[in-house]
């Protein structure tokens, strides 16, 4: 049966009731290639709790299904959190962490901030994923490893494939080899370092989860919309002080709006102002404020 009845009555005049049905039917051919773009966003594929979900200055309540965009930033609470991207890259929160998703479409790449985080890249070049952690950064092409963020430094673990790891500090070292069941580790006061073996304290401490490879759960995850909850709070971006210099311009670029907030403002003066781009920051919007109440003087 044809998808439509067929039209009845036509005359030889035109119809300009069919002419703008056709028009609207060809405008609608033309949406339909981009709807597949639309859906090759990365998504929160799996949570064993809601995370937060940073999207400019709003926190949101981010189930499974919710589709990210670049720029977002994803925290886990008491659980771990799996983000998934169209080529089949992985990653995964341990509790307490969170990332900076830097690209959410075709080329795949994040930043975890704080914690613990899992990777798995698929074989290349489909399964693209740059990632960096503190003064670290790596392809994650066609290798599956572990990474920590902490106060003292990054640590790396990888658990299948290799990765070419950069230091990023002052004269580190370009594109060092980590292989298969090697440990690296750049803590703030040495560069990096590469051993045989992960030390017992790393492997006692990673969420137990992490012991098991990340499965892809993409394709069983229903569509969800993140739900607002409040404005980012400095408490919250004070949890992020262990980021590279870079990210944290980054971040302040993007947060710094909120310091019209006398709340915020007090608060960024209480934890943050030990950061010279939050102090940077805070001595821009004084600067703007005192000109902006300053009185003209029409006579000079």
């Amino acid at each position: 049966m044809h998808p439509f009845p067929p039209f009845r009555g036509l005359s030889r005049r035109p119809r300009w009731d069919l002419v703008l049905f056709v028009s609207m039917l060809g405008a609608l051919a033309q949406l339909y290639p981009a709807a597949p773009a639309l859906a090759q966003n990365a998504l929160v594929s799996h949570a064993e709790q809601p995370p937060r979900l940073i999207r400019k200055t709003t926190v949101y309540q981010a189930p499974a299904g919710v589709r990210l965009q670049a720029g977002d930033i994803v925290e886990s609470t008491a659980g771990t959190v799996q983000i998934e991207w169209s080529n089949g890259a992985r990653f995964a929160l341990g509790p307490a962490s969170s990332v900076l998703v830097l690209d959410a479409g075709a080329a795949p790449a994040a930043s975890l901030l704080r914690g613990w985080g899992k990777f798995a890249g698929g074989a290349p070049p489909g399964g693209r994923l740059a990632l960096d952690a503190g003064l670290l950064s790596l392809p994650a092409t066609g290798a599956s490893g572990i990474m920590r963020l902490v106060s003292e430094g990054t640590e790396l673990f990888v658990e299948s494939g290799a990765v070419a790891v950069n230091d990023n500090g002052p004269g580190g070292a370009r594109a060092v080899a980590v292989g298969r069941e090697q440990y690296a580790a750049r803590l703030s006061t040495r560069p990096l370092a590469v051993a045989p073996r992960a030390p017992r304290l790393f492997v006692q401490q990673l969420p137990r989860a992490f012991l098991d490879p990340l499965v892809g759960v993409a394709a069983r995850a229903r569509a969800a919309e993140p739900k607002a909850q409040r404005e980012i709070a400095a408490f919250d971006i004070a949890a992020w002080r262990d980021a590279n210099p870079p990210l944290r311009r980054r971040l302040v670029a993007q947060f710094a709006a909120r310091l019209e907030d006398a709340v915020f403002r007090n608060e960024v003066e209480d934890l943050l102002a030990d950061q010279p781009e939050w102090r940077d920051a805070l001595r821009r919007q004084r600067a703007v404020k005192t000109r902006a109440n300053t009185p003209l003087n029409h006579l000079f």
